[in-house]
């Protein structure tokens, strides 16, 4: 996809909207997010800082059967199971933010099959690759060298599962993934269709394969998890539900993070408390910059999207911010011009200068600030990811909006790093047997959810159970903001241990730290972090931003 803006940029969408639905692209399209990294993967070990790597232990407790080794004491002294030397406040690898606590290698008896998908020497997990005529169609208009294909995506999955098996401290097992061809299309299974083959790609997980967990990430659904939890099987997702939505099918379903609710309670805060009631300052036109901040909210037209924009609503309100109008736009691209120009007319009549765009995918933005451009309007946009992480590691993507209306884009998110500092690349490298394969441009994605995963694996010692593994989640312990994901505290809840949050601003003349271009997102008041466990107690009130 060549970038686009609102000067005369070429217009990439067109030859897409003629060919495929559009849902393909919520799930798909955030491969190119990360294109930029493509570039050659270095061996290096990142540079952490001592307060960095230096963890905390909780006193939460899980239960073990009669005749299992307990799980040795975190920081004892000895060798890891990767070979690090343990001692007090030491992860387990030295290359993560994110490690649990270091454990001297364990020696002992396991339970052997603690539960389905696990023995005495493996815990295996599930991929299901989708199975969807459409996929191929988008094969068709954007090359796979560039949004990646299914067959990566298992490649760089396995060279990440090595080096946790490598390194991490998984009592006698080590996890095997088993890829599958599915029958359900994740595109209707997305658009409420597909219930039947869902539940039967469920019922393979659980009954042919027996797994303990899927992790299908991009190929997944909503209507795949749910069928997958009602088979009593562990699922982990990039997209952002409610927090009731994991409570409700505790304790199967999982995220890296934060949850929708959580990045509610992030957007009031910084939206209601610091910026409400002052001029908007980074909107692009004068008029609107003048005037106090009026807040509308532009959502996907689904369920999930939907409770979210609830959220974001009674959010504000705590802080009487009243948002005036909401727009919900139906991810088709058939119609999708249509219904920006719509939303956008109803934005600028409504007197918004300030819109929200609750569970943000990469490309509705696109057509909305097109829209925007055609209506003469260019408000402040406040960007809530539907994806992990927030615009964290988003550069190039924005590249694709109007230049005009993409320099007043601000949300929450982690101004990227360098490739050399960013932890995912040196695990690939441990895990990658062959050097010369790089991994799918989208490997950040791939990597924190099977970090996640990996974690609550050794926290949950040698007695393997979907209910340890949820109490291990609450085990992951507390990190710096400064990691590349932001923090991550597993006291912060069971389902996602995303525990702050920073707040980013586009900028056009920024270069950016993942490939030397132009255009990048820069750190907002110093990059400074804010706790979702405060709930806003910590975010100044009545402040502009600064971001540089």
């Amino acid at each position: 996809m060549a970038g686009l803006s609102g000067t005369g940029d070429t217009d990439p969408i067109a030859s897409i909207r003629r060919g495929t639905e559009a849902a393909i692209l919520r799930h798909r399209v955030y491969f190119v997010l990360l294109v930029a990294l493509l570039v050659a993967v270095l061996v290096f070990v990142p540079k952490l800082s001592p307060s960095s790597n230096r963890v905390t232990q909780s006193t939460k407790s899980l239960s073990v059967k009669n005749g299992i080794t307990p799980a040795t004491a975190a920081y004892a002294s000895g060798k890891t199971a990767g070979g690090y030397t343990c001692g007090p406040g030491i992860r387990q690898v030295p290359w993560s933010d994110y490690a649990p606590p270091c454990q001297p290698a364990w020696h002992g008896s396991n339970g052997g099959a603690t539960s389905r998908g696990v023995t005495g020497s493996t815990i295996t997990i599930s991929y299901r690759s989708a199975s969807t005529s459409q996929l191929a169609e988008l094969y068709a208009l954007v090359p796979p060298a560039v949004i990646g294909t299914n067959d990566e995506e298992v490649a760089t999955m396995k060279a990440y599962v090595n080096a946790f098996n490598k390194e991490y401290e998984l009592y006698g097992r080590h996890v095997v993934l088993q890829p599958f061809q599915g029958k359900g299309d994740f595109i209707s299974e997305d658009l409420g269709g597909d219930q039947a083959q869902a539940q039967e790609d469920a019922t393979t997980v659980a009954s042919s394969i027996g797994a303990f967990a899927d992790t299908s990430l991009i190929d997944s659904s909503s209507v795949y998890s749910t069928d997958l939890a009602a088979q009593h099987t562990v699922t982990s997702s990039l997209y952002e539900n409610e927090l009731s939505w994991y409570q409700q099918y505790a304790p199967w379903e999982y995220t890296p993070g934060p949850n929708c609710t959580k990045g509610a309670e992030a957007t009031a805060a910084i939206l209601g408390k610091q910026l409400g009631g002052l001029p908007a300052s980074d909107a692009g036109d004068a008029s609107l910059r003048a005037k106090t901040r009026v807040y509308g909210i532009i959502y996907p037209q689904n369920p999930q999207a939907a409770a979210c924009q609830t959220a974001d609503i009674d959010a504000m309100a705590r802080y009487h911010q009243a948002v005036v109008k909401s727009v919900g736009i139906q991810f088709n691209l058939s119609q999708l011009v249509q219904q920006a120009e719509g939303a956008a007319a109803q934005m600028k009549a409504a007197g918004v200068t300030t819109i929200i765009v609750s569970s943000a995918d990469p490309i509705t933005p696109i057509f909305m600030m097109q829209a925007a451009d055609k209506e003469d309007y260019y408000p402040e946009w406040w960007f809530q990811s539907y994806f992990t992480g927030g615009q964290t590691n988003t550069d190039s993507l924005h590249r694709l909006f109007p230049a005009d209306q993409r320099d007043h884009v601000i949300g929450t998110g982690n101004q990227a790093l360098p490739p050399d500092q960013q932890e995912a690349v040196r695990a690939y490298d441990i895990g990658n047997p062959d050097p010369g394969v790089k991994p799918i441009p989208s490997f950040i994605y791939t990597y924190v959810s099977l970090l996640q995963f990996f974690d609550a694996l050794q926290l949950a010692g040698p007695d393997l159970t979907p209910q340890n593994f949820q109490v291990a989640m609450g085990l992951i312990p507390k990190s710096s903001p400064r990691g590349m994901l932001g923090g991550w505290n597993g006291e912060d809840g069971p389902y996602d241990p995303s525990s702050t949050y920073k707040v980013v601003a586009y900028s056009n003349t920024a270069v950016s730290a993942l490939d030397g271009q132009p255009g990048a997102f820069v750190a907002c008041d110093g990059d400074r972090s804010f706790s979702y466990a405060a709930r806003g107690a910590d975010v100044p009130a009545k402040r502009q931003l600064t971001c540089s």
